[in-house]
């Protein structure tokens, strides 16, 4: 992980000047992200997982996403994600958004919350009452789909 910003040559108490202040922020990292499924772990094959994450003190903000190829295989049970950095206070909420995106269908959507499974994992509730997101749900995943994920959490 790369270091976050240093306040250098400030010393404690010191008035920041303006063009200091304006330099304080996180620098988005890339992370790749494990999935993992409750059961049987899927395997990206010649697919894509790629994600990327920024640090602010204890907040971390992110972003995740899959895209299936043709040599992917989907593992079973329910589908979970490690988080790119530490553990999350517990929460047992909604800690962002998932949507998958079905290519055989025209990209139709598939939208859902992405929740805390553990202090050290995220997983996906699609809407309209179809559960957790899983191989078969919302529907049976297939090369080309896509699976993207926003997050914000509390780092314990």
């Amino acid at each position: 992980m790369a270091t976050q910003w240093t306040a250098q040559g400030i010393s404690s108490g010191a008035v920041l000047p303006a063009t200091t202040l304006q330099s304080i922020g996180a620098a988005w990292e890339s992370w790749t992200p494990v999935w993992t499924g409750s059961t049987t772990n899927p395997v990206i094959g010649n697919g894509t997982i790629t994600g990327s994450y920024a640090r602010i003190n204890k907040t971390v903000i992110g972003q995740m996403s899959i895209i299936v190829g043709s040599t992917t295989t989907f593992g079973t049970g329910t589908y979970r994600i490690s988080l790119p950095f530490g553990t999350m206070v517990a929460t047992n909420g909604a800690v962002g958004y998932a949507t998958l995106l079905d290519a055989s269908a025209g990209y139709v959507a598939y939208t859902g919350l992405a929740t805390q499974a553990t202090t050290s994992l995220f997983e996906f509730r699609i809407g309209n009452a179809q559960g957790q997101f899983s191989s078969t749900v919302p529907v049976t995943l297939a090369s080309a789909d896509q699976f993207r994920f926003a997050f914000i959490y509390e780092a314990a």
